[in-house]
């Protein structure tokens, strides 16, 4: 099944789309349906822009007094979904799979920190992100890095995460041919608090597996700042590092929301 196509985007708290209903929204509702010709078919899934959310309880209601033939070319009345009356039936996909991070910020259970276990980087999070780029802070590190091999991808790189257990030298190996070569980056990343900057061993020590790699550049990507001493290493070899902070990482996702018309 294809991705479907979204009218209405799902926002941090976006409650149920029945009249009336304050409850935050459980479900995403799609529109689904196929169509076949003589020698061609087509698949028709969209969201519903009529009832594009629903809370648990109104999904259950709307698929209990539903009526009609779940077929294709079909047709089922809802309660709340399908309001234009189209032919097809409904559909649900849970909000912690079609946006498994933006769903869970909201969990009061989880005290603001995002989920560990699992990171979509889509257009909705990067839109999210732009707003509050504040929560790259709570990210796993390890997700961390999975959103910088994300945004180095959109800039047309073929990106490579390096394994969760090895002991130190980079995260990421980000590659690029054009006109005039080949280009390899090593990419370090250091999700950091706010009062943590990064010191000047760690910049030492990716440019020296910059020089033994031979690789075109080396970037460090962090949620913090750099220390003097980093800033001072690094500023005689700006063609060979290049350090990231904060502000840049949040620029890099700023420009990636506007790029997609996402940003809030």
């Amino acid at each position: 099944m294809k991705e479907p196509k979204k009218h209405v985007p799902y926002v941090h708290e976006s409650k149920c789309s029945v009249p009336n209903c304050s409850e935050l929204a459980e479900f995403e509702v799609y529109l689904w349906d196929y169509y076949e010709y003589l020698s061609s078919s087509k698949e028709f899934f969209e969201q519903d822009f009529t009832c594009p959310f629903l809370c648990r309880s109104h999904m259950e209601e709307n698929e209990r007094l539903a009526q009609g033939r779940r077929v294709p070319r079909g047709y089922v009345s809802y309660p709340y979904t399908n309001q234009h009356s189209a032919q097809g039936y409904t559909i649900y996909r849970p909000l912690e799979e079609a946006y498994p991070l933006l769903y869970t910020i909201r969990r009061p259970a989880l005290s603001g920190q995002l989920i560990q276990s699992v990171i979509d980087i889509n257009d909705e999070l990067i839109a999210y992100l732009a707003t509050r780029p504040d929560l790259l802070r709570e990210v796993h590190p390890r997700n961390f890095e999975r959103l910088v091999a994300a945004i180095f991808n959109n800039q047309g790189f073929y990106v490579e995460l390096t394994p969760a257990t090895r002991d130190g030298g980079f995260d990421i190996i980000a590659a690029r041919k054009d006109q005039i070569g080949n280009h390899l980056y090593l990419i370090e990343c250091k999700r950091y608090s706010m009062s943590k900057k990064v010191g000047v061993e760690i910049v030492r020590g990716l440019y020296g597996n910059k020089m033994a790699k031979r690789a075109t550049k080396g970037v460090i990507a962090t949620t913090s700042y750099f220390t003097k001493d980093a800033v001072d290493f690094a500023s005689p070899l700006q063609y060979e590092l290049s350090l990231k902070d904060f502000d840049s990482v949040t620029k890099w996702i700023k420009d990636w929301a506007a790029q997609t018309g996402s940003q809030e």
